[in-house]
């Protein structure tokens, strides 16, 4: 018994040494604490294992622009609101995480389309929508559907490529190699492109600049790639939100990435000679094997020691919640449960009013989207009585334009910008895709592996997560 023992103790000795060797857990950071932050945590864990430690730094709350508002006694959704049934990782993380999937249905008073003057349209939900579609815009609508629902079924190509630990370091490479039609899309105005592919000034003023209005706050000059991403919901699919409300999801994904998390706001990311990263606080310093900012750039206070990105604006946006009673905007008519403007020269002062549910007293709760904070006599003109309010005012998205190039996930070997992604298209899938796409970065940079080439695979239209 006891030569076996020693046997087996002089062995051990030397397999001890070769599994430390070969067993390396290595240190990442992410600096921020949204959906992109949060499901980076959860792709480098599902990737690494046990191989890796994962802190986050997030001195607000966890959820970013993923957030709630309570009024009424009741919690609400005040960003990132809805989610598509195409979003394949938001379906899947939303299930891993034991959350459940909410369908948005028609709402009892349907959706109206407000000019500042009188609703040009309203849709219920019902098979008269089509006639009434037909009616008012013929079949130049047909153009617009089939465009939109290629872009939906050329985008499942991404996960393919993720799935295979494919990273792209740069946006524009991203785009270009899940769709060849992507990158030009994304570099002109969604006007220009649909005035060039024949859709009439009457749609563009109506239908896709209400969807614009009420999903980014902004009209038809964005680039035509996010322009298509806000039109998906009315295209083809269905809408969603997780019943336990959007901002558990983040919530629930640091849980259970098993990720350290530190409340403390990060003032600087340096690389050090050996090649790892410094990353300082107000109140400690660390080391790090790679690092991920997880926040947009342009406000973050965050001093790189890399070439700084260009600055790129962001597009404010004011979301007032309101307990109360609307008033009729058309007198005599009652509104609809979703109010969207178009463009027109009488557009009001506000991007959009929804109905959101009815407090704990019974009293109706609406969401007002707006460029700038309300006035007084601006709530005043919108309700014939207000008795609670809450504002949540934010940088909600990129402010889209189409003069400045795509920015680049990588901005060093080790170090990556999430948020880059946002200036193609932002929205929570896009947020996962970003997140996925720097994980997979991650992952090659620190095991070295190479992954295969995009070229060759994924051509088959079979998506695997």
């Amino acid at each position: 018994s006891s030569g076996i023992n020693a046997e087996y103790g002089a062995m051990s000795i030397p397999f001890l040494l070769l599994w430390a060797t070969v067993h390396c857990v290595h240190k990442v950071a992410i600096v921020g604490g949204g959906i992109g932050g949060t499901s980076t945590a959860h792709f480098l864990r599902d990737m690494f294992g046990d191989d890796i430690e994962i802190t986050l730094f997030e001195p607000g709350e966890v959820g970013g622009r993923v957030r709630k508002v309570t009024i009424g006694g009741k919690k609400f959704d005040s960003g990132a609101s809805i989610i598509h049934s195409a979003n394949r990782y938001a379906v899947k993380l939303t299930e891993q995480v034991g959350l459940t999937r909410e369908d948005l249905n028609s709402k009892d008073g349907g959706t109206g389309f407000y000019d500042g003057k009188e609703f040009v349209l309203t849709l219920n939900g019902g098979m008269a929508d089509k006639m009434k579609l037909l009616g008012r815009y013929g079949f130049g609508l047909r153009g617009l559907l089939s465009e939109g629902t290629e872009l939906i079924n050329r985008l499942d190509r991404i996960y393919c490529l993720q799935s295979h630990k494919v990273g792209f370091t740069t946006v524009a490479d991203l785009l270009n190699t899940t769709h060849h039609s992507f990158l030009p899309l994304a570099s002109v105005t969604m006007g220009t492109h649909l005035t060039k592919k024949g859709v009439s000034k009457l749609i563009q003023d109506e239908l896709v600049s209400a969807a614009l209005h009420t999903n980014y706050n902004q009209g038809l000059s964005v680039n035509g790639f996010v322009g298509f991403v806000s039109l998906a919901g009315g295209m083809v699919g269905s809408l969603w939100r997780v019943k336990e409300g959007n901002y558990e999801l983040p919530k629930r994904l640091l849980e259970a990435s098993g990720a350290a998390v530190l409340a403390e706001k990060v003032v600087s990311v340096t690389k050090t000679p050996e090649g790892k990263f410094t990353v300082k606080t107000d109140s400690s310093g660390n080391e790090y094997d790679a690092v991920v900012i997880a926040t947009p750039l342009h406000n973050s206070g965050i001093i790189l020691d890399t070439p700084t990105p260009t600055k790129r604006p962001f597009q404010r946006t004011v979301a007032t919640f309101v307990e109360g009673t609307l008033r009729d905007l058309v007198p005599g008519s009652s509104n609809p449960s979703d109010i969207l403007t178009t463009a027109s020269p009488s557009q009001p002062f506000f991007s959009s009013i929804g109905f959101k549910g009815r407090s704990e007293s019974g009293e109706r709760i609406y969401k007002v989207f707006t460029k700038e904070p309300m006035s007084d006599t601006q709530i005043e003109e919108l309700f014939v009585s207000v008795r609670d309010v809450k504002v949540v005012d934010w940088y909600a998205y990129p402010h889209y334009n189409t003069s400045l190039p795509l920015p680049d996930f990588e901005l060093d070997k080790g170090l990556y910008h999430l948020n880059a992604i946002e200036h193609a298209a932002s929205a929570i899938e896009m947020s996962c895709i970003g997140g996925r796409n720097v994980a997979n970065l991650v992952w090659t940079y620190l095991t070295g592996a190479t992954g295969p080439n995009p070229e060759g695979i994924c051509r088959d239209g079979k998506v695997e997560l």
